[in-house]
């Protein structure tokens, strides 16, 4: 149910969208850089081929993928032009556990055959974490939750992985992540999602291998499967047609083909061939479901004479079945990217769409998964709004054991009215399921509405660019945003400076009841090295406000952050002065005009103090009335 605060957050959001540029854009599309090279087509460069053509889920793009996140590690994100506020916030995090706690409701109401047993652990697992921003929003928002969970939170336990060892190295020594690790409910692993069958916890060393873990997995994909290796179809004149690419750069590459520079150089060309849904022959026993998936898409745009492009996301769908075996197939996957779930998408015959933006990643086609889960008996809710920035859906897999729920072997069709016919019968299954699964978990249902549905992480995105547009956002309006952002430390930091500005105005009540919620601002910040003014504006609000103890705790933290920023050591030293610690606030005014010699404010505290030491005031033992 909407707050009020809300209702008039989105009554500003409907006017602000009319008056602000249409060419604003999204955090993924404000950094992103197409590149489609069509066979036939030149792009004005000679063109290198680094490799002729090949299908798409082989080519050389995905090396050069993984050689960038391995190459860069953390840098990706805070440097390398990879975005990350979409996925990692706490308004996400927040809707996720929501969905979390209604589907481990529903299992402990025994409304399905998922048998939660709480005695043994919860495992959640995150593939690509990547800087952890998420892992530590997520864990944050179901400490948040573990009164009300039904499952017990001491046997909950956070899975961070990743392919590269510079991401899980990073993680080991991150000021954010420690308490987590040391409570033992956090640990990591390295973790190829699309080759590795065990994880190997780093911290408990315990093994999770195919049908070792007693519950139910639950699997967590944030800007993940869209860098995971694709396949590339047309269906055109009712004939399946493979795509082929050639991976090509402007520039010679023979001294690195692995450079991650190559990205923003790309020139690739494409091509397509005949062939069948059968394609998929070596799936460890899954052949029957990928050839259901891609003869539903073939029956169905062959029966409505419309042309297609369609993409598998092989990776992904290969990473699910390898982590679902770890639980006996039975798994909640929650997943936010850019991509599509709505068969409009598909219509017409084109070549993919790379987006550059320091790596480069591909629309996920949502859809085809939820093919892959319907033909295993699973279930699918997908986001009803087709935003290309960000999709968020959830996939339940509850193998049936009953017959009717299982995938059936498909005749082979000759004519259009028998593809017609098997299209019905694929269709008639994909109902059944749906109804089985909606009366068996009402509460993941009740809370995707909620938090996706109605209002979701997508939404939430446009509203931080709209606000992040506004020069002079009012104080009742911030404050209504940081509270349903559930007091986002990312979101603090678009309009922080105005927002301590007009602090000191505010009634007394005012005050405390902003101090409360910089207090769950602060249990929501995530350290990263581009983001470390949050610290300093926290530090300056509770100096505005006259709480220079809480001011200091966050300037010292600051200054171990940013030891050489003269500012910080200064502000550390105004609130020292105020706590009667003169002398350790004298060093480090001396230490601030060391560093910036012309700098005033260090000059005129110095002075203060000089003067104190001068002066002998019984009534307030030496201490200036007006600091």
């Amino acid at each position: 149910r909407m707050q009020c605060s809300i209702f008039l957050v989105i009554l500003l959001l409907c006017f602000c969208s009319l008056v602000i540029r249409g060419d604003d854009q999204s955090e993924n599309d404000s950094t992103s850089k197409n590149v489609e090279v069509t066979e036939g087509e030149t792009t004005g460069d000679t063109r290198y081929v680094l490799e002729d053509f090949v299908p798409l889920s082989k080519s050389h793009l995905w090396k050069l993928m993984m050689s960038f996140y391995d190459r860069k590690g953390p840098k990706s994100w805070t440097e390398g032009g990879v975005p990350n506020f979409v996925t990692s916030n706490s308004y996400i995090a927040k809707a996720y556990s929501k969905m979390l706690r209604g589907f481990l409701d529903d299992c402990h109401a025994r409304r399905n055959d998922l048998n939660i047993d709480d005695s043994k652990p919860l495992y959640i697992i995150e593939l690509g974490a990547g800087l952890g921003k998420f892992s530590f929003h997520f864990f944050t928002a179901i400490m948040d939750m573990q009164k009300e969970s039904s499952f017990p939170f001491k046997n909950i336990v956070y899975v961070m992985t990743d392919f590269t060892d510079s991401n899980f190295n990073a993680w080991q020594t991150h000021p954010s992540l420690q308490k987590f690790f040391e409570s033992g409910q956090l640990d990591a692993a390295i973790f190829n999602a699309v080759e590795d069958k065990s994880i190997t916890l780093h911290r408990s060393k315990v093994v999770l291998s195919p049908g070792s873990v007693v519950n139910p997995v639950v699997i967590v994909a944030n800007y993940l499967f869209d860098t995971l290796y694709h396949d590339v179809f047309h269906i055109e004149g009712g004939v399946l047609k493979e795509g082929l690419v050639s991976t090509g750069s402007t520039s010679d590459e023979s001294a690195d083909p692995l450079n991650p520079a190559i990205i923003g150089r790309l020139s690739n060309q494409y091509s397509y061939i005949e062939t069948t849904p059968d394609y998929y022959s070596h799936e460890e026993g899954e052949e029957a479901h990928w050839k259901w998936m891609l003869t539903w898409y073939l029956d169905h745009f062959s029966s409505s004479a419309s042309e297609a492009t369609v993409l598998i996301p092989v990776g992904a769908i290969r990473a699910l079945r390898r982590l679902t075996a770890l639980s006996g197939h039975r798994a909640l996957v929650l997943s936010g990217d850019k991509g599509n779930a709505h068969l409009e998408s598909f219509k017409g015959l084109f070549d993919v769409d790379i987006a550059v933006h320091g790596s480069f990643s591909v629309m996920v086609n949502y859809h085809a998964i939820s093919l892959w889960c319907a033909s295993q008996g699973g279930y699918s809710v997908l986001d009803p709004h087709e935003h290309s920035d960000l999709l968020v859906n959830a996939f339940v897999l509850d193998p049936p054991k009953e017959e009717t729920g299982k995938v059936r072997e498909l005749p082979s069709c000759a004519d259009s009215d028998c593809q017609r016919d098997r299209l019905v019968a694929m269709n008639q299954h994909k109902d059944a399921i749906s109804r089985r699964s909606a009366s068996l978990f009402p509460s993941l249902l009740h809370a995707f509405g909620e938090y996706v549905s109605r209002f979701g992480p997508s939404d939430y995105l446009e509203m931080y660019n709209i606000l992040n547009a506004l020069h002079e956002p009012s104080m009742d309006t911030m404050m209504s945003v940081l509270r349903y952002s559930d007091w986002d430390a990312d979101l603090f930091d678009t309009y922080s400076l105005p927002l301590v500005t007009q602090s000191k105005d505010l009634q007394h009540h005012a005050q405390e009841a902003l101090k409360e919620g910089m207090q769950l601002l602060w249990k929501n910040y995530f350290y990263i090295e581009t983001n470390t003014d949050v610290v300093a504006e926290i530090g300056r609000f509770y100096i505005t406000v006259g709480d220079f103890a809480a001011a200091a705790e966050k300037y010292e933290f600051f200054n171990q952050l940013r030891p050489d920023n003269h500012v910080g050591l200064n502000n550390l030293g105004v609130c020292y002065m105020h706590l009667d610690r003169q002398e350790e606030a004298r060093l480090l005014f001396q230490s601030s005009l060391k560093i910036a010699p012309d700098f005033e404010d260090p000059k005129y505290w110095l002075k203060t103090l000089t003067e104190q030491d001068d002066v002998v005031d019984e009534d307030n033992g030496g201490v200036n009335d007006e600091l």
